[in-house]
């Protein structure tokens, strides 16, 4: 389960970072452009909604794998550890269930005829090509429900990555120690505590 966590997670950053990341360059290559040169590329602004589309849908993804969607937990505090997990794979099961159904129908969109004769504006894309956005983040989030369905099921906390402080991720994914960074924000005068006071 481990590996197919690590995978996924890499697909959903590569291809959200990736999205954000051109329709950022896009942007600042246009504006640039068309201050100093004079140069208007007339395709920019379309290609940037779309690219911001396709991020959108995977950083949904992203947000269901660090448990920030928003959500509503009344009853988790009257229930002991067992209902929690109880409570914890209902949930997972209905989103699973949600996510397959939508998912469904967002992939017979693409082969609608509206979908494959109609061409963007600017780009002359098929619309379907923008509109896979929809059916590729439901189904990267159906994937990630169901590892988090599984997890809850085994009574494996899903979410325990979510409450790792940020330091802590970025300093493993670096190959550094949280301890060897707080030291050094210490001795630089960065250390966010000291700035609170």
């Amino acid at each position: 389960m481990q590996r197919f966590d690590r995978v996924l997670t890499r697909i959903e950053n590569v291809l959200a970072a990736s999205a954000l990341g051109l329709a950022t360059i896009i942007a600042i290559v246009a504006v640039l452009l068309r201050y100093l040169f004079g140069i208007f590329l007339f395709w920019s602004e379309e290609a940037i909604i779309y690219l911001i589309i396709y991020s959108t849908f995977l950083g949904a993804v992203i947000t269901l794998r660090h448990n920030e969607h928003v959500n509503v937990d009344v009853f988790g505090a009257f229930l002991k550890a067992r209902g929690k997990r109880a409570f914890a794979v209902l949930a997972a099961a209905i989103t699973v269930v949600y996510l397959v159904c939508i998912g469904f129908f967002a992939w017979l969109l693409l082969f609608e005829p509206f979908s494959t004769s109609t061409i963007t504006p600017s780009l002359k894309l098929p619309l379907w090509v923008v509109e896979a956005a929809v059916p590729i983040g439901l189904t990267l989030m159906l994937l990630r429900a169901l590892e988090i369905l599984v997890r809850n099921a085994r009574g494996v906390d899903a979410f325990a990555e979510a409450r790792r402080s940020l330091l802590e991720i970025e300093a493993e994914a670096s190959g550094t120690d949280v301890r060897d960074v707080e030291r050094t924000r210490r001795e630089i005068g960065d250390d966010p505590e000291e700035n609170d006071r």
